[in-house]
């Protein structure tokens, strides 16, 4: 956006005597206002955005405004880019614009209208609905109820991997990839799948490709499965990998062992990720029948399932951190850029179908990477009770979603042990009196028992004496 264009709105404005629905004035001689990210998500659901402009402040007594000016331009910058980088619910992009009106310096900020799959935009501390707003006249307005249903109607219609992949041209799509699908559809359907020439009606049926801006273009899905060249070559696909670590202990303190960024087309992706947690975890013998078979330390269907469904309903919106696999020496970790979408939740898991990526579900359904819809996170269940393995572990915060899978020495542990296991993965150390918190209501003599039940077991040793003991665990 030009910038006299942008000052020429902001003078016409302060001439006005009165904010309006694209541009809110906030006084920053106090420092950075503490409410700002309500503007943020206003104007983020404004038709066409709007001005945060820091540096004018309202005269009530002459119902006017004035530029007042700020002093700490590079401190203001910093803060709203924490917010709009870490603090809310999309990542925002905005333009700033230090702008000089009489002999004040003040900081105009753009904040662009967030396409329908963002919305609502809200404050992830605050959540929803009470973290989102909207603007009503020139004031930010909590939206309603009703609103809220509204933005997540709309978001449904408008799945991302279904937008225009960026710099990309039907081209860069192959051919041989697409057949190879539209063979598998014909074995399953015994129908003849034998196609003289890929048209471009096929590939939109398929949701591969879309007319978009009077173009023919890749979908975003379809490039990342069916790409003719990894899609990590282009700048935009760049941060589609997949971070996968070898660890030799139980964190990430620990010596690393192997590691690898995998790349390649989604298919690709999950294909070598099996193989480098396959190479990373214990096998033992068994007999069956009369001969020897080989056992993995987890079970292969419950791994392929947890790196299929991270690769499939990742939140392909977020570039700022990468899927990861980690491979502790007690347990298994898959972590997702992207919380569960709306509706799902941790205690309706196994039941609930609904994936944010429709394209990218189907089209590797089509080439058997995922199973019937619904039966994914049953299979996972059903094969680590069948190792003699304790349950899978479901962690989903703002902007992430881990699945743990424990390992044998790991299922050796209640709940309430596991509990305490998981504290100490991440603070290191522990104490009964943390406990009392972390399981609250149970009696301090189980507890004493879980630690007792735990130091016999080999993960955990105490220190200290009396009231001042404390137990850490024996990475």
């Amino acid at each position: 956006m030009d910038e006299s264009k942008v000052k020429q709105i902001i003078e016409e404005t302060i001439r006005l005597g009165s904010e309006t629905s694209n541009v809110e004035f906030k006084d920053a001689r106090g420092g950075f206002p503490h409410d700002t990210w309500k503007t943020i998500s206003s104007f983020s659901h404004h038709p066409g955005g709007g001005f945060i402009v820091f540096g004018v402040t309202e005269e009530r007594s002459k119902n006017s405004m004035e530029a007042t000016g700020i002093t700490e331009l590079a401190v203001l910058q910093e803060k709203m880019s924490d917010v709009v980088s870490s603090q809310m619910s999309v990542v925002i992009r905005p333009e700033y614009f230090p702008i000089t009106i009489g002999d004040k310096t003040i900081l105009a900020i753009y904040i662009s209208e967030c396409s329908d799959q963002h919305k609502p935009c809200y404050h992830k501390d605050a959540g929803m609905p009470n973290g989102a707003y909207i603007r009503d006249g020139n004031t930010d307005r909590k939206i309603t109820h009703e609103e809220m249903l509204r933005f997540l109607d709309n978001a449904k219609l408008s799945k991302f991997d279904s937008t225009k992949a960026p710099d990309t041209q039907l081209s860069d799509l192959s051919e041989k990839k697409i057949y190879d699908l539209l063979s598998r559809m014909g074995q399953r359907t015994s129908r003849d799948a034998r196609i003289e020439e890929i048209d471009f009606d096929l590939l939109k049926n398929l949701n591969i490709a879309d007319t978009f801006d009077g173009g023919n273009f890749p979908t975003f899905g379809g490039f990342l499965i069916f790409a003719k060249e990894k899609p990590q070559l282009r700048r935009s696909f760049s941060r589609y990998t997949v971070r996968c670590v070898k660890y030799k202990g139980s964190n990430v303190a620990t010596d690393i062992i192997d590691k690898a960024d995998i790349d390649g087309t989604l298919n690709e992706q999950i294909d070598t990720m099996q193989k480098f947690i396959l190479r990373n975890i214990r096998t033992s013998a068994q007999i069956v029948g009369t001969k020897r078979v080989d056992r993995y330390e987890y079970p292969e269907k419950a791994i392929r399932e947890i790196i299929a469904n991270a690769i499939i309903h990742r939140d392909y919106r977020i570039t700022e951190t990468y899927a990861q696999v980690n491979v502790f020496e007690d347990r298994l970790e898959v972590f997702n850029p992207g919380c569960l979408p709306p509706g799902v939740t941790i205690d309706n898991i196994r039941d609930a179908q609904v994936s944010r990526n429709e394209t990218i579900a189907a089209r590797l359904k089509d080439l058997d990477y995922l199973e019937e819809y619904g039966r994914g996170i049953d299979i996972i269940f059903t094969e680590m009770e069948k190792w003699g393995l304790i349950q899978p572990i479901f962690k989903n915060t703002t902007n992430s979603f881990k699945v743990i899978l424990p390992g044998e020495k790991l299922s050796k542990l209640n709940e309430r042990q596991f509990r305490i296991w998981d504290y100490l993965v991440e603070k290191k150390r522990i104490t009964v009196g943390i406990c009392d918190e972390i399981l609250s209501s149970v009696p301090r003599q189980t507890i004493n028992y879980d630690l007792n039940k735990m130091q016999e077991l080999g993960l955990i040793h105490s220190g200290g004496a009396g009231k001042h003991t404390y137990y850490e665990a024996n990475f």
